[in-house]
C-alpha cells in the first residue's frame, strides 16, 4: 500500500491553524496511508502551543525538529530574501525526509489552506508526478481572485483564457504554481527540489522548483475539482470556518468567479499583454512599466 507524507511549515495565527490542521487530519485515504509532519515556525505563542498540543493529541501528526537557532521573521505575505531562503531549507529538508522514509509521494501544503476531505485522495488518483490543487487569492494590489498558477515566470499569463478556463473542473498543464502540491517519489529522487537556481533572479521558491521540474522532464499540472479555501486575510477566518463545517462545497468559489471577475481578468490581461512598440512614446511607456514591475518585485523580496 502506498504511503504519503503531508508536510507543512507553520507560521500563521492560531485562528487559522485551528481550521487548516483539522482539515488535513480529515483527509480520506483509500489505497494509501498518510502521515502528517509539520515544522513549528510560529512566532505567536498561542499558535506555537496549539501546534504542539495538536501534534501531541494525534498519533498521525509529528513535529520536525528545529532547523535554526533564530526565530522566523516572516510577516503576512511579505517575503524577504532571508525568509525565502529559510522556507527553502525547511521544504528541502521535508523532501529529504520523504526519501529517507521511502514515502511514495509528499503532499506539501501551505499553512493557511483549508482542504476538502477528498483532496489528497483525488490527487493521488491522478497519478501525476507534479500536481497541485487550485485555490483562489485576492492579492493586496488587485481586486479580483487569481489562481495559484501561471504560464510564465513571474506570475504572468499568455492570455486571459489561461485563468478563465480554471473555473471549469479539470486537470490542466501549466507553467508553474504550487502551495498545495503532491510530488512523487520519482520526481524528488530525480532532483526536483526548492533550491535556488543561481542564474534566475526569482524570489519565490516555487519558481525554482517548477523550473527544475520542467527541465528534468516532469510536466506541471493544476487540478480544479476540489478547490482549497485560502485564508489569505484574517477577515476570512469565519467564512472559511462556515465553508468547512458545511461540507467544503467545491462550487462555493463560483460565487467569487462571476461576470465581474471575468471582465476584470480580461481587462487585466489586456494591460499586461506583451506589446511590440511601434514608436518612441510606446517604448518609453513600456520601459516605465517594466521599471515599476521591477521595483515592486525588488521591494517584495528585500
Amino acid at each position: 500500500m502506498k504511503k504519503i507524507l503531508l508536510f507543512s511549515s507553520l507560521c500563521k495565527p492560531k485562528s487559522v491553524l485551528e481550521l487548516s490542521l483539522p482539515s488535513w487530519l480529515q483527509q480520506e485515504a483509500e489505497g494509501f496511508t498518510y502521515d502528517i509532519l509539520v515544522y513549528n515556525d510560529n512566532k505567536e505563542v498561542d499558535a506555537e502551543k496549539f501546534t504542539e498540543q495538536f501534534a501531541g493529541l494525534h498519533q498521525k501528526v509529528s513535529l520536525l525538529g528545529s532547523l535554526f537557532t533564530d526565530a522566523s521573521t516572516y510577516k503576512k505575505h511579505h517575503w524577504t530574501q532571508e525568509s525565502v531562503d529559510r522556507i527553502i531549507d525547511i521544504k528541502n529538508r521535508a523532501l529529504e525526509i520523504s526519501l529517507e522514509h521511502d514515502y511514495d509521494a509528499i503532499f506539501m501544503v501551505d499553512a493557511d489552506l483549508v482542504l476538502h476531505p477528498q483532496t489528497l485522495k483525488h490527487l493521488v488518483e491522478l497519478e501525476k508526478d507534479f500536481v497541485f490543487e487550485i485555490f483562489w487569492t485576492v492579492f493586496t494590489d488587485q481586486t479580483f481572485a487569481k489562481p495559484n498558477c501561471w504560464d510564465v515566470h513571474s506570475w504572468d499569463y499568455y492570455e486571459a483564457q489561461s485563468i478563465l478556463k480554471l473555473k471549469e473542473k479539470g486537470t490542466y498543464q501549466v507553467g508553474a504554481g504550487g502551495a498545495c502540491t503532491l510530488l512523487s517519489n520519482k520526481a524528488v529522487r530525480a532532483g526536483v527540489n526548492f533550491s535556488k537556481i543561481k542564474n534566475m533572479p526569482f524570489g519565490g521558491e516555487d519558481r525554482h522548483i517548477c523550473t527544475r521540474a520542467e527541465v528534468l522532464g516532469f510536466p506541471i499540472f493544476i487540478d480544479t475539482h476540489l478547490p482549497a479555501f485560502h485564508i489569505y486575510n484574517s477577515d476570512l477566518v469565519k467564512e472559511a470556518q462556515k465553508w468547512f463545517l458545511n461540507g467544503c462545497d467545491p462550487h462555493y468559489f463560483q460565487n467569487w468567479l462571476d461576470d465581474t471577475w471575468e471582465s476584470s481578468v480580461i481587462e487585466y490581461q489586456k494591460k499586461s499583454k506583451v506589446i511590440v512598440p511601434n514608436n518612441k512614446i510606446q517604448k518609453i511607456k513600456i520601459a516605465l512599466y517594466k521599471a515599476k514591475r521591477s521595483y515592486i518585485n525588488y521591494m517584495r523580496y528585500h
